[in-house]
């Protein structure tokens, strides 16, 4: 049986990817106005670092549920894996002005609609763990 906290961390992971990825979809270009707000300046806003700080607990509750539980492939992938890609994320687009530019320049409605139905399968992904973690 999971530990509360993994279901709380993978499943609300599971929400903010769909919220995000519907909100591509419906807003298309205005997405980037987000987008730009979170990564384009030198400086995180605050609701940026506030997020990245209400995560990051979830993860350090979780991680303390999950070595005291039956690990399974799932939680690692859950526990470890997710954020290994948020570590490589943050490499490649948050702290890196290339990728900053990369993601703040996409400015059409097809670009952030087809970037919000790719993404759609990481919250199916998440439920998924969350349920075999």
């Amino acid at each position: 049986m999971n530990g509360p906290w993994i279901e709380v961390f993978g499943y609300g992971l599971a929400v903010l990817a769909l919220a995000t990825s519907l909100g591509m979809i419906a807003m298309g270009r205005r997405w980037q106005k987000v987008e730009a707000r979170a990564y384009g300046g030198v400086r995180r806003p605050k609701w940026f670092l506030g997020a990245t700080l209400c995560l990051g607990g979830l993860w350090i509750l979780a991680a303390f549920d999950f070595a005291r539980s039956e690990q399974t492939i799932a939680g690692w992938a859950l526990i470890a894996g997710v954020p290994l890609v948020w570590s490589m994320k943050a490499a490649l687009i948050v702290f890196n002005p290339k990728g900053r530019k990369a993601v703040t320049a996409i400015d059409t409605d097809a670009g952030w609609r087809k970037i919000g139905l790719a993404r759609l399968p990481i919250a199916l992904v998440l439920v998924i763990l969350t349920v075999f973690s």
